[in-house]
C-alpha cells in the first residue's frame, strides 16, 4: 500500500524548478495537487487490492477474501479453521484439474486430499478385499479366536475388532418382546452423501470391486481428520472419486 505524502513528492519532482512551481502549502495548487494524489492513492491502493484478493498465495489475502472465494468455487466455509487452512483448500481447488489427464487415478485422489490439509492415504482394492479383513490384516491377527493385546489389555482378535469398528447393526423397528436386529452395515464410507448417516444405508454392492480404502499408513491403519472439517473432507471424496465407485474411511474424526 502507498500513501498521499509518497505521491506527493512523486508528482513535485515532475515539475520544472522554476520560481513559479514553488507552491506555497496550502495554497490553490498545493491544494488542487493533494486532491488528485488522493485519487491516485485511492486508485492505485484499489489495484493492489484486487491482485491481493485474487489469489490466496499472499500475506494480505484475508478471511473476508477466503469467504468470498468459497462461495465462487462451492467450497464449504469453515470459520473455524485457521486462514492458512482455508488458503490450502482455495489453491488446491483454483489449480483443479491442472495438467493432470489420470485424475481418477489413486495417486491423483491423495494428492489432492493431502494438498487440502487432510493427512491421509488412498490405496486401491488391489485384490479386492473386504475392509474388515483389511484392518484385521493391520492388525497383526485375523486369528477368530486369537488375542490382539495393546499393551497389557486383551482386546480380542483382530477380526472381532474390525467387525466392532467397522460395522453398525441395523435395526428394523420394535417388538412388544423387545427390538430386533437383522445384521449391520459398513460405516464410515463416502458414496452419494455428505451426510454420513445417509451414507449408512446405501449398498455397496455384492463385492468390492469398485471400493477403494482412505485412511493412515500402511493400510487398514487409521487417519486422524478434524472433525470440524469432516463435511469438507466427504465433500472432496465426492468431487474426486469415480461416482461409481466407494470410499472406505480408516479415519478417525477428532
Amino acid at each position: 500500500m502507498i500513501d498521499i505524502d509518497d505521491i506527493e513528492k512523486l508528482t513535485r519532482r515532475l515539475y520544472p524548478k522554476g520560481r513559479a512551481f514553488k507552491f506555497p502549502e496550502f495554497g490553490i495548487a498545493d491544494r488542487l495537487n493533494r486532491g488528485l494524489s488522493l485519487l491516485e492513492v485511492e486508485a492505485y491502493n484499489d489495484a493492489i487490492s484486487i491482485l491481493d484478493s485474487i489469489l490466496p498465495d499472499n500475506p494480505n489475502f484475508n478471511e473476508d477474501d477466503a469467504t468470498a472465494w468459497e462461495k465462487r468455487l462451492g467450497i464449504i466455509t469453515n470459520t473455524s479453521l485457521t486462514l492458512e487452512q482455508r488458503k490450502q483448500a482455495l489453491i488446491r481447488k483454483i489449480n483443479h484439474p491442472g495438467t493432470i489427464k489420470p485424475r481418477q487415478a489413486r495417486i491423483y485422489i491423495e494428492s489432492q486430499l493431502r494438498d487440502a490439509g487432510f493427512d491421509v492415504y488412498v490405496y486401491e482394492n488391489i485384490p479386492e478385499q473386504d475392509p474388515v479383513d483389511v484392518m484385521a490384516n493391520a492388525l497383526g491377527n485375523t486369528g477368530q479366536y486369537g488375542t490382539y493385546a495393546y499393551g497389557e489389555q486383551s482386546y480380542g482378535s483382530g477380526l472381532d475388532i474390525a467387525i466392532d469398528t467397522l460395522i453398525t447393526p441395523i435395526e428394523y423397528g420394535q417388538f412388544q418382546m423387545g427390538q430386533g436386529v437383522y445384521g449391520g452395515n459398513y460405516n464410515n464410507k463416502v458414496m452419494n452423501y455428505l451426510d454420513s448417516d445417509l451414507d449408512l444405508f446405501q449398498d455397496q454392492g455384492e463385492n468390492f470391486r469398485a471400493s477403494f480404502f482412505i485412511g493412515g499408513d500402511p493400510i487398514g491403519t487409521f487417519a486422524d481428520v478434524d472433525a470440524s472439517r469432516e463435511t469438507e473432507f466427504r465433500q472432496l471424496i465426492l468431487k474426486l472419486k469415480p461416482t461409481h465407485t466407494v470410499a472406505f474411511l480408516f479415519v478417525n474424526f477428532v
